[in-house]
């Protein structure tokens, strides 16, 4: 995929296409950005400008000669992707990255090496890498990929050009799903996966979770934005029953981690709710009130559950807040 045609990473997508058109291509760089808004296509699609046998005036792949399409399959060895092991990268993992590095381009004019998670890096790999990141081969270029940069070692983030992107917005997130997905399916799935595009195509084909929007619709909807008639341990008992009907776990999760994961995420559904019933153009102020009332809530309760706060405990101190600022409205 060409740069151009990449979605709602207008800023990141300008910086490279300008690098490009410069004709000052670095060495290394760093695409900083939570998962799932386009880090390792866009580092595939700057392979494929670099390297495309028919550039476009904006110094962009054309798309369809056969070094695009090699890049594209996932089969030209001139645009590498690696991947950490459970343990991370490991010293002999990088030591195979910085021979490679050292290999002459097969038919491209450079050789890219994109690190995924690149954050996974600890000092041994970090420092097997650390000059060949700095003076790389000339005809070399290393993209490191990372949701955390602050875990990237200080002697690595001195020597790579950081490039930002920022999460997609739901309409981006449609626009990307295209024909694939429908807006409503984003619509439900968007809050579920925190905007992850790849986690918004996994979690499409599990058909349990449109009927699991419905039930959080017609089992708390009316509780949150009316004067709720449970008790607040019965709401809360009805939040967690609800987030026991999604995994979005991984295999190095922990049962207590995959909980809170489930918990946060019908939580991040309630705030979508919240936003369609009280946050819309032409609400009154009473009404924005309490849906910023009830966000507030929402949001310090997911940030206890996510932070490793006791999630049962949490739940209940929600429900209550929220009953009482219905029995205020």
């Amino acid at each position: 995929m060409p740069l151009r045609d990449i979605i709602g990473q207008s800023v990141a997508v300008r910086s490279l296409l300008g690098t490009l058109k410069s004709g000052r291509l670095g060495h290394a760089f760093l695409f900083i950005g939570p998962a799932g808004v386009g880090k390792r296509t866009s580092a595939l699609a700057f392979a494929q400008a670099v390297n495309c046998a028919a550039p476009m005036d904006d110094a962009d792949a054309c798309g369809v000669c056969p070094s695009c399409r090699r890049v594209e399959r996932g089969v030209d060895i001139d645009a590498r992707v690696y991947s950490p092991t459970r343990q991370g990268y490991r010293k002999e993992e990088a030591k195979e990255i910085r021979n490679d590095a050292h290999m002459t381009p097969n038919a491209g004019k450079r050789r890219f090496l994109i690190l995924d998670d690149a954050d996974a890096m600890g000092a041994e790999a970090a420092n097997a890498l650390l000059k060949v990141i700095e003076e790389p081969p000339e005809m070399s270029v290393f993209v490191l990929l990372t949701e955390k940069a602050d875990r990237i070692m200080p002697t690595i983030k001195s020597r790579v050009l950081s490039v930002p992107f920022r999460p997609l917005t739901p309409a981006e997130a449609a626009a990307v799903a295209g024909e694939r997905l429908s807006g409503g399916q984003v619509d439900y799935l968007f809050p579920i996966a925190r905007g992850n595009m790849g986690e918004i195509l996994r979690l499409s084909e599990d058909r349990k979770l449109k009927e699991l929007f419905e039930d959080v619709e017609a089992e708390l909807f009316e509780r949150l934005l009316k004067k709720a008639s449970a008790s607040p341990t019965r709401l809360a008992e009805e939040v967690g029953a609800l987030a026991g009907r999604i995994d979005l776990s991984t295999a190095e999760d922990t049962e207590s981690t995959a909980r809170r994961k489930s918990v946060a995420a019908i939580l991040e559904i309630m705030m979508s709710m919240v936003e369609r019933k009280h946050m819309t153009v032409g609400a009154g102020a009473g009404e924005m009130k309490r849906g910023c009332d009830i966000l507030e809530t929402l949001m310090n309760t997911i940030q206890t559950v996510r932070g490793g706060g006791l999630t049962e405990s949490a739940l209940e101190a929600m429900a209550i807040n929220l009953k009482a600022k219905a029995g205020a409205a």
